[in-house]
């Protein structure tokens, strides 16, 4: 019930850069309202007893923990440790039916994140995470 009120008491309010309200531009004239839109019906708060009161509350919160919500674990299979050879992912845009992987390719040397590999007779180091 509230929503109309409130709505009515926007399109009534007299805008200072347009030199008049809402509803008189739409309409023409200005509309009658309600003698409560018109009257302050909240008590007088002084300005500073408000910031007192906000600055207090602002002291009081605490910031909400976040979570890590876009680094998925990376599946690596345990034969990839002792493979001799390995198929590439190209990740790149393919046209249909076009394989999303090459290879095989030979695994020359591995360490913990890495393989380096022979890639049309060159060798190339690759990421095994992501």
């Amino acid at each position: 019930m509230a929503v109309p009120l409130v709505l009515l008491g926007i399109r009534t309010a007299y805008k200072e850069d347009l030199q008049s309200s809402t509803a008189e531009l739409v309409y023409g004239e200005t509309l009658r309202v309600p003698g409560e839109l018109l009257a302050s019906a909240s008590p007088k708060v002084y300005v500073s007893t408000f910031i007192q009161q906000r600055r207090r509350q602002m002291d009081h919160l605490s910031p909400t923990p976040t979570s890590r919500h876009l680094s998925p674990n990376t599946f690596v299979h345990k034969d990839l440790q002792d493979s001799t050879h390995v198929f590439l992912r190209q990740d790149i845009v393919r046209r249909a039916l076009q394989p999303a992987y090459s290879g095989p390719h030979q695994v020359i040397a591995r360490t913990d994140k890495t393989h380096t590999i022979v890639v049309r007779g060159r060798l190339v180091t690759v990421s095994t995470m992501e």
